[in-house]
């Protein structure tokens, strides 16, 4: 029997099953259910799934979910909360507090870890003096 594998996980910590069916590099976009988020290769092509807050599914029927593949965008991908405050030149922490807000655009949460499309947009905050986040530091003439 030659047949293809399939790797299945489970995080007790984090509440998530994963489903692959290619170990290929991918990002995770949203589906039309918010628990659940669908991992796509570079190529759009769906390579497997994300199941978050398993332990609150306690219907007594499947789930049912679409996982059309789709061409991904050029310009738009998801990175990790340490990639955006990196590229925001902020802490991670701050990253997770704007998400939070809603003040990263299109930023979904994945369990325990939040998905920030890029390029990062952040939502400038009502108050308070204007923040840093993706400002270039000025070079030693321009500072003169």
């Amino acid at each position: 029997m030659n047949g293809k594998k399939v790797f299945v996980s489970y995080d007790h910590e984090g509440d998530m099953l994963e489903v692959l069916w290619a170990a290929r590099e991918g990002y995770f976009t949203p589906t039309d259910d918010e628990r659940i988020l669908k991992r796509l290769d570079d190529d759009g092509e769906v390579i497997g799934f994300l199941i978050h807050e398993m332990s609150t599914l306690k219907e007594p029927s499947p789930i049912e979910f679409e996982l059309d593949s789709e061409a991904p965008a050029d310009d738009v991908d998801n990175i990790t909360v340490r990639e955006a405050a990196m590229r925001l030149g902020i802490s991670e922490r701050r990253v997770r507090q704007l998400a939070r807000d809603g003040r990263v655009r299109g930023a979904t949460k994945a369990g325990a870890e939040w998905l920030i499309p890029t390029p990062v947009d952040v939502v400038p905050g009502k108050r308070g003096p204007v923040g840093v986040a993706g400002r270039v530091p000025a070079t030693a003439d321009e500072r003169s």
